[in-house]
């Protein structure tokens, strides 16, 4: 068992010392007894969450008004274009987004021969089937490509340029007529045989030959959508294991969304090694750079603590704004909205800088209001000696903490309270 003792004292700061300057990284010491002293920072940093909802049926009213004023961001289906004034009446600066998947076209979409005026796709399969067959992505024994485990989902042949220019017209079109802020894109895929294993395109020969025509896509969609100032941001879960796909990919959008971040079900989680920790939250990283978007989605649940703080401290190791952060129990079942939390109401404050290493696997970052430590290693445990009460998760005041492996904490300042 190692032992890391970090020196974490309070910031006392007046009106006094206002024009005094120290270096970021030097701790200011202030002689006083009195813990709820004033702070003069009064920056106002909480999470920010965004709402999933995929499902088929009515949103009540009733959720509505409760939700709204949570969330910063929706993503809805196209049939319930409606909603997007009813969220906004309730939240006017919430960010209201259709989803369409990029990759293909969908047969179940379709009655008595027409296809659905409110699509999940860009372009419907009736239409494709009837004036465009070539659109459709064909394997070697030039058989029509379909999602295994997602029945009538048929891929498209995203390098195809009539496709892409259908693609971005539609949806373009629709997003103005019908207010949405933009767009989520599913299924911007890297690999040649995904949804198939074992089972390759005859178009396509390379991995990065298939990601040429993706950005290729990506392109024509974001001129369209820069022609009405809409958001573009794409599903691009798991390009942690394919070094330089997120960043090439966000070139031509607005954001992205990480399906599957750091934890994937109970007690199964994402820990520090060459493909892991790092890279998935460097994704994030990335996109704060440019002021980007990025939608990170634990598959944690309100059983598992532990999942939940391990993603949740991860998330303020790198969030500086324009992150957003949704829990996810089941696979796909994007009806009910992520469980509310009272950590959801807390503020952090200022950051006083990125997130550092303390040691191998062990990352920390400084808040006026608050830290923030993750144990990505697999094993072992650091323990942390604070120099002043802090807060911890239950609300006890502390002035040390055993970080196991594969945790996160969140402490908080004692005057917050």
């Amino acid at each position: 068992m190692s032992r890391t003792f970090f020196n974490l004292l309070f910031i006392g700061i007046s009106l006094f010392f206002v024009s005094c300057s120290k270096d970021k990284n030097e701790n200011n010491i202030t002689e006083t007894d009195d813990i709820a002293e004033v702070v003069t920072d009064t920056t106002i940093n909480k999470t920010k969450l965004f709402w999933l909802y995929l499902h088929h049926e009515e949103i009540p009213g009733t959720l509505i008004e409760t939700e709204a004023p949570r969330r910063d961001l929706i993503v809805m289906n196209a049939w319930f274009h409606e909603y997007v004034q009813k969220f906004k009446a309730v939240n006017p600066e919430i960010k209201t987004l259709v989803y369409k998947d990029l990759t293909s076209t969908r047969s179940y979409a379709v009655e008595n021969g027409e296809d659905n005026k409110y699509l999940p796709t860009g372009v419907g399969f009736q239409y494709a089937d009837t004036n465009h067959p070539e659109w459709f992505l064909l394997d070697t024994n030039e058989n029509r490509l379909e999602y295994t485990g997602y029945p009538d989902h048929w891929q498209m042949d995203i390098g195809n340029t009539e496709y892409q220019q259908q693609w971005a017209n539609q949806v373009g079109e629709e997003l103005v007529t019908n207010d949405w802020d933009g767009v989520l894109m599913d299924n911007a895929i890297y690999t040649l045989d995904t949804y198939h294993e074992n089972v390759f395109p005859k178009n396509y020969e390379t991995n990065t030959e298939f990601q040429l025509a993706y950005k290729s896509m990506l392109t024509t969609i974001n001129t369209r959508l820069k022609t009405d100032n809409k958001i573009g941001i794409a599903n691009i879960t798991n390009t942690r294991l394919y070094p330089g796909v997120w960043e090439s990919y966000m070139q031509h959008l607005d954001g992205g969304l990480d399906e599957w971040w750091l934890v994937f079900s109970n007690g199964n989680y994402l820990s520090d090694y060459t493909e892991g920790f790092v890279p998935q939250i460097n994704e994030v990283v990335t996109n704060e750079v440019e002021n980007k978007i990025t939608l990170v989605q634990p598959h944690s649940s309100t059983s598992d603590n532990q999942g939940f703080y391990y993603a949740f401290a991860s998330y303020w190791l790198v969030n500086d704004g324009n992150t957003y952060f949704s829990e996810q129990e089941v696979t796909d079942a994007y009806n009910e909205p992520s469980p509310w939390r009272e950590e959801y109401t807390w503020n952090f404050g200022k950051a006083d800088n990125t997130y550092f290493q303390v040691e191998s696997g062990v990352y920390r970052r400084n808040f006026s209001h608050a830290i923030v430590l993750v144990n990505a290693n697999e094993t072992g445990a650091v323990e942390v000696n604070l120099d002043a009460p802090y807060l911890n998760e239950m609300g006890e005041e502390v002035i040390s903490i055993m970080l196991n492996g594969l945790n996160g904490s969140v402490l908080r300042k004692v005057y917050e309270e």
